[in-house]
């Protein structure tokens, strides 16, 4: 009697929510907020990073690269020392809307040698998803081979940088972001390196108007350091230039690349985008430090 209670115990204290049936179990990671349910199929550890970092919240940026990263799985059916996992992805809004769905994202794989025992998903933070929005992530991993299922879900909330400041005075704009080109990554740090290509980019910017159907918009970049002395500036980098609806919704960005030399971080990178058919215009600016 004594052991038996004692079992129970034990297994009470492994996780309030985990059934003593080994094939099934559910749990809740307190840091990130993630739960698991697995049938058949468990996962030692499951986890989110970003840039190889696991993180510690659930709170992203926009453009940011998620991995939800299933660790140390089992009971799979073997078969020739290769198993056949198949894993489902759905992304679901505040309202309930689906916004991706991703049958399976193996589809194309043969299968994985037996020793290869931690799967990953990773989900792009990006159009159509947008910040200021809370969702929620589904993985679905199931046994092409079996029925072993295990399930993991994950609300988080998707933020605009605040190291953009932004002054709206008649335009306005879905998402803004600042992107390294060059490692294709959101810059969330303000860190960037000598010759490192970025963008300051601005998707769906509306508040403009039309003149016989045109478009015309005009975009200064200034750059200065924390002396003043001027990097870079340029007063209108579309010219004469007029703009169509499909170009001003994929994005109106500038670019800026620094060479090695001497400077004084922070460096301060600002962005007018104004509308030349009417007062209408937004400021943005952010501070870099150049490594």
């Amino acid at each position: 009697m004594n052991s038996f209670k004692k079992t129970l115990f034990v297994c009470g204290i492994f996780a309030a929510l985990t059934s003593c049936n080994f094939n099934k179990s559910v749990r809740k990671d307190l840091v990130t907020g993630i739960t698991t349910k697995g049938d058949g199929l468990s996962a030692e550890k499951v986890y989110v990073t970003i840039n190889d970092e696991k993180v510690s919240d659930n709170e992203f940026y926009y453009g940011q690269n998620i991995y939800t990263i299933f660790e140390n799985m089992s009971g799979f059916m073997v078969e020739n020392n290769r198993y056949h996992p198949q894993m489902e992805v759905v992304l679901i809004s505040k309202a309930g809307d689906t916004i991706m769905h991703e049958a399976n994202l193996f589809q194309q794989n043969p299968g994985f040698g037996a020793e290869m025992k931690t799967l990953q998903g990773n989900m792009l933070l990006a159009r159509p998803i947008y910040s200021s929005e809370d969702y929620t992530l589904h993985y679905k991993i199931s046994d092409e081979h079996g029925e072993g299922v295990f399930n993991s879900t994950l609300q988080f909330d998707l933020l605009h940088d605040p190291a953009i400041k932004v002054d709206k005075k008649g335009l306005d704009y879905k998402e803004g972001y600042l992107l390294s080109l060059t490692k294709n990554a959101v810059i969330t740090d303000s860190k960037v390196a000598f010759e490192e290509l970025i963008l300051m980019d601005f998707q769906d910017v509306s508040g403009y108007t039309r003149v016989d159907g045109a478009v015309a918009l005009g975009l200064k970049i200034k750059v200065t350091d924390a002396n003043d002395t001027m990097i870079l500036n340029m007063e209108d980098v579309f010219g004469e230039s007029t703009l169509s609806e499909e170009q001003i919704k994929s994005g109106l960005g500038a670019q800026l690349k620094i060479t090695k030399g001497a400077l004084k971080n922070p460096v301060t990178f600002k962005v007018t985008i104004w509308d030349k058919n009417s007062n209408a215009r937004l400021d943005a600016e952010t501070e870099l430090i150049v490594e």
